[in-house]
């Protein structure tokens, strides 16, 4: 087969038929995701102040920051009786 060249040398494209227009994409779409919907059709309640916004977030920074440090102290008492149950042996 011959080559078509194009303008300055360059190889052209070998012709294509046009896409079909049957209302049918050619590439399929992504999945659709949806955010659950609210319980009861309820919205949740959305905060006015924003000082109250910010005491919300600060205990809740807060009380990861104290679970942190419970699962520390439970690791250092665990580490502390194996240690007391050797000394004993």
């Amino acid at each position: 087969m011959a080559k078509q060249m194009q303008g300055r040398g360059r190889p052209g494209r070998a012709e294509t038929a046009p896409p079909a227009v049957s209302g049918v994409p050619t590439t399929p779409e992504p999945p659709v995701r949806r955010w659950p919907h609210p319980v009861d059709g309820a919205e949740p309640l959305r905060q006015a102040d924003p000082a109250l916004h910010f005491i919300h977030c600060a205990l809740s920074y807060q009380n990861e920051l104290l679970a942190d440090i419970k699962a520390l102290l439970e690791q250092i008492a665990a580490a502390g009786e194996e240690t007391e149950e050797e000394e004993s042996e």
